[in-house]
């Protein structure tokens, strides 16, 4: 299991952009050294709400001489042509993998806010086709030299890119991912799945994750380079217990749910690619019940260390590989705070469940059942006839 922390900066309300900014910087350090894998943000254009992440690619360029090992995703990038050209995404992640020393994810998405689809003028019944060629003109260009494409939305003459990324075939892929034809188009495409499906349900991630592992087989079936990751979005807070966690976090997770599905409603009634969003929001009616939030959603790993480390064994156990985690919506402290929460309690359970310190009593019991369980074996080998 994977552990990514997650940012959109949400800036609270009164807050600074810039100082919201600088505290980021804090808290990816801070979650390097509490044994985090990966750090990840969304580009998002044109938000409301205080979600302030529109140009990744610079934060991540700032963050790279700070940090060692951990790595960075772009979770997602948006790449409608109108919003991102491929050709444009593939230079400027060939040369962050360079600068980072192979350390860059590319995540990519078609969007799903009306507010920066509108503004790029996106087709919203094209742009899942165009994210399909964008992904195959991203793979072509990171592995083929020279190399060409010939679509509906991309005709790209022979080029060759410059520089090439370091990492081979070239740096991890993946796709957003809600519904399960979605999820089954990343396994087609060979690209791993940031999946939304939680919030849904858990059987909609476990259903969902079960069409893009098919595919994906298929795919490697074929020959082809596979991404087989899987990484599930949640809202995350660790605290000492879940009532403290509540407290301290609950109203402002479940605040941000609520904007980030608002829109969903609108779009699934704009184009038929998007009718699926209308299921998500039978979440957001569900969402003042704060367990149902925390249990029964899919959609949060939320509260005592015990409590996290269950609802990541779900995770688990629906097959995601990595779990994204949300760390925000509170003020700088308490993110620190919980960052380093799962940093000593959680990701340890994951990582290195050996090198816990056990209770003494536990260690006791075993003894003495161990010491049982030799006095019954010492004493069968000594009524045994001798050979």
């Amino acid at each position: 299991m994977k552990f990514m922390f997650f940012s959109e900066a949400e800036t609270l309300p009164g807050a600074s952009y810039q100082i919201r900014y600088w505290e980021l910087v804090e808290q990816v350090i801070h979650a390097e050294k509490w044994g985090f894998d990966c750090f990840g943000v969304s580009e998002q254009q044109y938000a409301i709400g205080g979600i302030a992440t529109s140009c990744p690619e610079v934060l991540y360029g700032y963050l790279f001489p700070l940090t060692k090992s951990l790595r960075f995703a772009h979770a997602i990038t948006l790449l409608p042509k109108n919003m991102n050209h491929a050709l444009r995404i593939a230079s400027r992640t060939a040369v962050q993998d360079v600068l980072s020393n192979g350390r860059i994810e590319l995540g990519v998405g078609r969007g799903n806010t009306t507010l920066a689809l509108h503004a790029f003028e996106v087709d919203l019944e094209k742009n899942r086709d165009e994210v399909n060629e964008g992904i195959q003109v991203l793979k072509k260009a990171f592995t083929e030299d020279p190399f060409m494409f010939y679509g509906e939305h991309y005709k790209i003459p022979p080029r060759s890119l410059v520089p090439k990324p370091l990492q081979t075939p070239h740096p991890p892929l993946y796709i957003a991912a809600t519904s399960a034809e979605s999820h089954r188009m990343a396994g087609d495409l060979g690209v791993g799945v940031y999946s939304w499906s939680n919030f849904m349900g858990w059987d909609a991630l476990a259903d969902s994750i079960a069409a893009f592992r098919a595919a994906s087989e298929r795919t490697r079936a074929r020959g082809e380079h596979v991404n087989p990751s899987v990484g599930a979005l949640v809202q995350a807070y660790c605290a000492e217990t879940d009532e403290i966690a509540q407290a301290e976090a609950g109203a402002g997770n479940i605040k941000w749910l609520r904007i980030a599905i608002d829109g969903y409603p609108r779009l699934a009634k704009l184009a038929h690619s998007y009718a699926y969003m209308d299921k998500i929001t039978e979440v957001a009616k569900k969402t003042d019940d704060f367990a149902y939030f925390k249990e029964g959603s899919g959609a949060a790993i939320f509260g005592s260390p015990e409590s996290c480390i269950r609802a990541i064994e779900r995770c688990r156990a629906c097959g995601v590989d990595q779990v994204v985690m949300r760390i925000d919506s509170v003020p700088h402290e308490k993110i620190l705070k919980s960052i380093e929460m799962f940093g000593r309690h959680v990701i340890p359970h994951f990582k290195s469940p050996r090198n816990f310190m056990r209770p003494a009593e536990d260690v006791m019991a075993d003894i003495r059942a161990m010491r049982e369980q030799a006095k019954a074996d010492h004493a069968e080998r000594r009524a045994a006839p001798a050979a």
